[in-house]
């Protein structure tokens, strides 16, 4: 991760993960996405000759350091004297992704996000994506947050392990989606029937709005059906990584409860 003049980190240039937990995590399985590992000099020997050897088998570069070089990459973050330089999370086309889908159809579950920023969130869908059986995640490429290292940890590596898909305009995609058996669901806590009272499709795609809007108009009017989370309380609205994870292990309930209907337009 660049540094800049002020001691404070680049946002735009992350590509750091940090912390004991973290390292370990990503050399046990996303060893592929490790180009180096940063080990203190000063930690416990024991504890760093067991990294070490964990970086040995997984055939990752790894460098002992002067604690000073991880305190400067890391400023004011508590890294317990190991960072590890991750590649980033390449996105794929639709159009490959697609291709590369069971060809004989079945029940598939695409999680699209409608510019969400927070990379936070991003991880936490990243990992309900994954747990819950999606097929694959679609973000725009522009005015949306994009794999980084804080979606790598947050997500516990599964935004490596589920499809990323980088799209330019979220209703032309979503009109791709439909052109391919798809049926779109989109979450509105405003508005729409009750997320499970609804016949959710086998072939769905699942529309999560950003943090402060929500979905767009324009995306909106493209859903075939908005549903929505009762809610009680004040709070107003669920944060979108939660809304996300509600929704899809709504449609694994359904699946896996045998109750998904075919999803065939009249």
């Amino acid at each position: 991760m660049s540094v800049n003049p002020t001691g404070k980190k680049d946002p735009g240039s992350e590509d750091l993960v940090f912390g004991k937990n973290a390292v370990k995590a990503v050399l046990d399985s996303l060893p592929e996405h490790c180009s180096v590992v940063l080990v203190s000099e000063r930690m416990a020997t024991n504890e760093r000759e067991q990294f070490l050897e964990t970086c040995r088998r997984a055939g990752v570069r790894w460098q002992l350091v002067p604690p000073s070089r991880i305190d400067r990459i890391c400023p004011g973050d508590r890294h317990q004297g190991i960072a590890a330089r991750m590649l980033p999370v390449a996105l794929t086309d639709l159009e490959s992704f697609l291709k590369g889908l069971d060809p004989a159809g079945g029940p598939s579950l695409i999680v699209l996000l409608d510019h969400v920023q927070d990379p936070q969130n991003l991880g936490a869908i990243a990992r309900s994506a994954e747990i819950f059986g999606a097929d694959g995640m679609v973000i725009p490429r522009r005015r949306s947050v994009l794999p980084t290292s804080t979606v790598m940890r947050t997500s516990s590596g599964a935004i490596a392990r589920v499809p990323v898909v980088g799209v330019v305009n979220v209703v032309r995609t979503l009109e791709d989606l439909k052109g391919n058996g798809f049926w779109v669901v989109g979450l509105d806590h405003r508005k729409g029937s009750v997320l499970w009272e609804c016949d959710l499709p086998e072939r769905m795609v699942l529309v999560v709005g950003s943090e402060d809007r929500g979905m767009s108009r324009l995306t909106s009017e493209t859903c075939d059906l908005l549903a929505r989370v009762p809610m009680k309380g004040r709070t107003g609205s669920l944060n979108a990584s939660t809304a996300a994870a509600i929704g899809m292990y709504e449609w694994m309930r359904s699946f896996t409860a045998g109750c998904v209907v075919q999803s065939v337009k009249e």
